[in-house]
């Protein structure tokens, strides 16, 4: 009888979409070394790295990569990881630029609150968002210049 209790649908309609699913992330070593060896869009910031590359899939996916050397204690880490995912999962426009993105840690970011992470992130996304549009824009600019 327990198991009437358990539904498999989401309590929330939009409880769903905001999981962050196995398709949304970096799964293999093959997948992070593409990244790495051919990362078309690169934002830097102090805390943290963002290296991305337009992939074959429907959505983005994240990689995180949260060394130990730079964050020592383990629940810093996790907290980092959560914090990027979260900031991930909820910007439809990231989801939507079909990228593989990875996040690199760089040490000090255990030092900022939660709400600051999060603004941080939120930030780092928007400067990929617009590195990736401005790519776009200067491609399609560049396409009807080569046919006259």
């Amino acid at each position: 009888m327990p198991s009437a209790l358990v539904s498999s649908t989401p309590a929330s309609p939009g409880l769903a979409s905001q999981r962050f699913t196995r398709q949304q992330r970096l799964l293999c070593a093959s997948d992070y070394k593409s990244v790495f060896d051919d990362a078309t869009f690169r934002v830097s910031h102090k805390y943290f790295l963002l290296l991305a590359r337009p992939n074959s899939a429907a959505l983005s996916r994240l990689g995180l990569v949260v060394a130990k050397k730079n964050l020592r204690r383990s629940v810093d880490r996790n907290r980092i990881k959560r914090v990027a995912r979260n900031t991930f999962r909820i910007s439809p426009a990231i989801q939507q630029l079909k990228l593989d993105i990875i996040f690199l840690t760089r040490r000090g970011v255990d030092e900022l609150s939660v709400e600051m992470q999060n603004r941080v992130l939120q930030e780092g996304w928007q400067q990929l968002i617009n590195k990736v549009n401005q790519a776009i824009e200067k491609s399609a600019a560049a396409v009807p210049g080569e046919q006259a």
